[in-house]
């Protein structure tokens, strides 16, 4: 049985040598931004629960850019985290889908949050049809939920990630630790899975 590390590994290697990832690159020891992930990302219109929610949270990963997009041009709140979990921000407005999306704009468009979260969006190096996930390595998916859960902003939302096709896994159940965030949908450029968690 392969471990986090070797599963990682396996992944960004063969992203890499497929030329499936663009920038940042090379997406070693980072969440993979992959060609395709605006295709993956507007299937959150298919989404009920996504069409219904008014807060939607979102890991700063360039991975969920175009999905970050969609929130903002869908008139919703858009919560936000800022790199190595140094805060979170509220950005709200259709006339920002453009330009509030990138990190750099994060502050310059953020607020305190206070809308409610009930979709809360990842990124992830790996994931498997029973919704176990894994991040690059550095546990901020957890701490962001955690962390968000504590000041009361989220209860038990949806929990959506992001993939291309080769990072979904059949099932990594073994490596499941009681406090991983498990994933309810996964999105990728040809399909939406519900996940069997």
């Amino acid at each position: 049985m392969k471990t986090k590390e070797e599963i990682r590994q396996e992944i960004w290697e063969y992203m890499e040598k497929n030329n499936l990832v663009i920038f940042p690159r090379p997406c070693y020891g980072r969440i993979p931004n992959f060609i395709g992930s605006e295709k993956a990302a507007e299937k959150l219109y298919k989404i009920k629960e996504f069409l219904k929610a008014k807060g939607v949270f979102s890991a700063p990963d360039s991975v969920l850019k175009a999905a970050r997009k969609i929130v903002l041009k869908t008139g919703k709140s858009l919560i936000v985290a800022l790199p190595h979990i140094e805060g979170y921000l509220e950005i709200k407005g259709k006339e920002l889908a453009d330009k509030a999306i990138t990190i750099k704009n994060f502050k310059k468009y953020g607020k305190e949050p206070k809308t409610f979260i009930e979709i809360f969006l990842q990124g992830s190096v790996a994931v498997d049809l029973k919704g176990n996930r894994l991040g690059k390595g550095k546990g901020y998916g957890d701490k962001e939920y955690y962390e968000l859960k504590n000041k009361g902003l989220l209860k038990n939302p949806l929990v959506i990630t992001i993939v291309h096709d080769c990072q979904v896994l059949e099932d990594f159940s073994y490596l499941a630790e009681p406090h991983d965030i498990k994933v309810d949908i996964i999105l990728t450029p040809t399909r939406i899975i519900k996940t069997e968690k």
